[in-house]
């Protein structure tokens, strides 16, 4: 079977304008680490005011709409109906972020196993970057990296995840390569590997020896695929906003 994309249709286009909408006028503040992402203030009449006119532009009832300010994480919820192309319209909103204001960090979290190798299919097809590219006229490409849990316990020194590691590291003086970062829910809440928050690795990232700091050094922005299998009190969610601080 062969992919075909179709670049603006109207209702996946709505979408990204919405999300990068919210972010217009707002204050940004170039990072001062060159693995961090621009600082962001989110500020009640800046960020606020767009989201109620994003809300008010896409007449949505106001039963379903709202926004309540709080200054250490936005949380942003996008709803699209299954098979409208929801994995096409974050990886173009993590382009149009990164255009428009020079968003480079982003961590992809997916429920389960199936979604994860989908998401991660999408974004390493050749196909599909060129389509980016040439059509849609990014001048960026997106560098993948997936973070998978250790084959076996090893004896001896352990060593800083790679995917995390080549992540941190991504700078954002390179103005062509977006950094993400794929991950499954269980990786996030699973105890048992405990490899994003131990800190006894015999290697350092950044002067991080606990991955979870570096992360969270980088000023992500994080995308949710299927946020609801994520409810706010489920404990992968409460680790997103923690340890991650996005």
């Amino acid at each position: 079977m062969e992919l075909i994309l179709q670049s603006s249709l109207p209702h996946q286009q709505k979408a990204v304008d919405a999300i990068a909408d919210v972010f217009k006028d707002t204050w940004i503040k170039a990072p001062v680490n060159y693995y961090s992402n621009p600082e962001i203030t989110i500020f009640k009449d800046g960020v606020g005011d767009n989201i109620r006119s994003v809300q008010g532009l896409n007449k949505i009832p106001s039963e379903y709409g709202g926004y309540t300010h709080n200054a250490g994480c936005l949380n942003l919820d996008i709803k699209m109906e299954t098979g409208t192309g929801k994995t096409y319209v974050y990886v173009q909103t993590m382009y149009e972020l990164h255009k428009r204001y020079g968003i480079n960090k982003f961590i992809v979290a997916v429920p389960t196993l199936p979604i994860k190798a989908g998401a991660r299919q999408f974004m390493e097809d050749e196909y599909v970057k060129r389509h980016f590219r040439d059509v849609c006229g990014y001048d960026a490409e997106i560098d993948l990296l997936t973070l998978e849990p250790p084959k076996k316990k090893k004896k001896g020194r352990q060593f800083f995840p790679q995917a995390v590691s080549e992540f941190v590291k991504g700078s954002c003086q390179d103005n062509k390569k977006i950094y993400v970062l794929l991950v499954n829910m269980q990786l996030l809440k699973d105890a048992k590997n405990y490899i994003l928050s131990r800190d006894d690795y015999g290697s350092v990232v950044e002067g991080f020896y606990r991955p979870y700091n570096a992360l969270k050094a980088t000023r992500p922005f994080v995308i949710i695929d299927e946020p609801h299998k994520f409810s706010r009190n489920h404990k992968a969610f409460g680790v997103i906003e923690k340890e991650i601080a996005p």
